[in-house]
């Protein structure tokens, strides 16, 4: 990853440099030649991830944030219509959880009817603090797109094809394309977007281009932090998985055999 974008960046800077330009990354002697040069760079293994959010959330950490969060405020004075927040949720075509039925006391099993299928596909959601959306992104994991999968869809909503169903960098810049569409930052009028430090967003040097030329301040959620401090997280993806299981059951329901 660090050669990936040490290679980007010289591209990127007009930087005269014998990196590959076929496979876009930097070399093995490269890497070893500035591990000698800045001895202050350390090779460490990274914790697990429940450990680090349970210490990543913090009171320094949240400080710092909303210390950062507090000065761009005061500096562009943005109205709550064009603070957002974006973020990414997966769904399965397996409901995560069957909800309670009545049913007589004494039965050794009570079932429901679930989906065979075990395609993941992830979702990305756009808000505003005033309650304004951006069309959602939907990231079906196939190769080839099928008109049937838009059918009620909400009006403007972007659709891609991945073989893994997750955000990937280019994606993702070209959900930014989508936000700018709809959003339409200018001089004047310019936003804020707060969004997790995932690497599709902070690795992403096309992106952060994209967000200077077309005024809109980036501000990255502390790492291990997203679970406290998303709002999309902590308000929105809770209640639109309820409705989504149930809404997946109702169509089993009235579908049998599809």
């Amino acid at each position: 990853d660090f050669r990936v974008q040490a290679c980007s960046l010289a591209e990127k800077n007009n930087l005269k440099h014998n990196f590959s330009r076929e496979k876009k990354v930097a070399g093995k002697d490269w890497l070893a030649g500035l591990r000698k040069r800045h001895p202050e760079i350390s090779l460490r293994l990274p914790e697990a991830t429940s450990a680090a959010s349970a210490q990543g959330f913090n009171k320094p950490n949240v400080t710092k944030f909303f210390d950062l969060l507090k000065e761009i405020q005061e500096r562009h004075n943005f109205p709550p219509h064009r603070v957002f927040n974006v973020d990414e949720t997966g769904l399965t075509t397996v409901q995560s959880k069957s909800f309670k039925v009545l049913t007589l006391k004494g039965k050794r099993q009570v079932g429901t009817l679930t989906s065979a299928e075990r395609g993941v596909l992830s979702t990305v959601v756009c808000m505003s603090a005033g309650g304004n959306f951006v069309p959602p992104m939907i990231i079906f994991p196939r190769v080839r797109m099928k008109a049937e999968l838009r059918d009620g869809a909400p009006p403007g909503t972007k659709f891609v094809c991945h073989s893994s169903g997750w955000m990937q960098i280019e994606i993702f810049t070209d959900w930014f394309r989508h936000f700018l569409d709809h959003v339409n930052p200018s001089e004047n009028d310019p936003v804020l977007l707060i969004l997790n430090g995932h690497l599709t967003h902070t690795r992403n040097l096309e992106f952060i281009d994209l967000a200077r030329q077309n005024h809109t301040t980036v501000v990255c959620i502390p790492s291990h932090c997203s679970h406290k401090l998303q709002p999309l997280d902590v308000s929105f993806m809770g209640p639109f998985s309820t409705f989504y299981t149930q809404a997946v059951e109702k169509f089993l329901r009235n579908n049998p055999g599809r």
